[in-house]
C-alpha cells in the first residue's frame, strides 16, 4: 500500500477498520437513541454547512428560498 491508499474493512457490528498509509484507524460508530435529530436530519444539515462553505470559498452568495 501506498501513502495515498485507503481502505475500508468491516471487522465487527458498529466497528470499522481504515489502513491509512502504514496506519490502521479502528472507529466505533455510536447513536444516541434519545438524540432528537434524523439521520435525515443531520445528513442535510452537514450537506448545507458544506454548501455554505463552498459558496464562502467562492465569494458567492447563496440564493433565499421560499419553504
Amino acid at each position: 500500500m501506498n501513502e495515498n491508499t485507503t481502505a475500508a474493512v468491516a471487522v465487527s457490528e458498529g466497528v470499522s477498520e481504515y489502513h491509512i498509509g502504514h496506519t490502521i484507524y479502528r472507529v466505533k460508530t455510536v447513536f444516541n437513541p434519545a438524540f432528537r435529530e434524523s439521520l435525515s436530519d443531520i445528513l442535510a444539515r452537514l450537506i448545507t454547512e458544506d454548501c455554505e462553505k463552498l459558496l464562502g470559498e467562492t465569494r458567492q452568495e447563496p440564493i433565499q428560498q421560499t419553504v
